[in-house]
């Protein structure tokens, strides 16, 4: 007589046990995937609109090998103007920080420029010359040299990440320091650190 209880007993027990299953399952199931894993092959993040110049501690080899094209079409390669320190700006149309920017480069060029000094604005729209001259000409930067390189080489070439980026150069082509996004190139400290680089004329 006992036996039909303990039988109702068990059947009770696995039934109150499938139910614990089911719900555990249940729950789950609807709880959100994890978000994905960030990977090498995504893109860098892009710079910062505002930062700071990085001088590195050893000079780095610069990209004077890269071909790049003048207001002419004529090729130019950075190592032409070996002797020179330089502060080479990349830049586009479409970049608005870029655009915010250029102003303070082109006050550079007034205030500095000369035989041991340099500022290069050098365009990576698509369409080259044809948009950056005109576009040049619109906000009449009248100082900088403007140049184009519409191939994306220096991207792979000197490592840009994004734009605005500027590289500085000393004399003889080493770059010495970086920058990714803007900065006011008026300012006194920056002034400051260019001037140190540029070699002093025999007395």
């Amino acid at each position: 007589m006992n036996q039909p209880r303990s039988n109702v007993g068990l059947i009770i027990i696995a039934a109150l046990l499938a139910a614990v299953l089911i719900i555990a399952l249940t729950l789950l199931a609807s709880r959100p995937a994890p978000p994905p894993q960030s990977s090498a092959s995504q893109p860098a993040a892009q710079p910062q609109h505002s930062g700071v110049i990085v001088w590195h501690e050893q000079p780095r080899p610069g990209p004077l090998a890269t071909v790049f094209k003048d207001a002419a079409g004529g090729d130019v390669l950075l190592s032409v103007f070996t002797g020179k320190v330089l502060v080479v700006n990349f830049w586009a149309t479409w970049c608005a920080p870029c655009v915010k920017e250029m102003p303070t480069l082109d006050a550079l060029q007034t205030q500095m420029g000369g035989p041991g000094f340099q500022v290069l604005a050098i365009s990576q729209d698509r369409e080259g010359m044809a948009v950056a001259k005109p576009f040049f000409e619109k906000n009449e930067w009248k100082n900088v040299a403007l140049y184009a390189e519409p191939n994306a080489r220096f991207a792979k070439d000197a490592g840009l990440r994004g734009l605005p980026t500027t590289l500085i150069l000393d004399a003889t082509g080493q770059e010495v320091g970086r920058l990714e996004g803007t900065i006011d190139w008026t300012g006194a400290d920056v002034k400051d650190a260019l001037s140190r680089l540029i070699p002093k004329a025999p007395s």
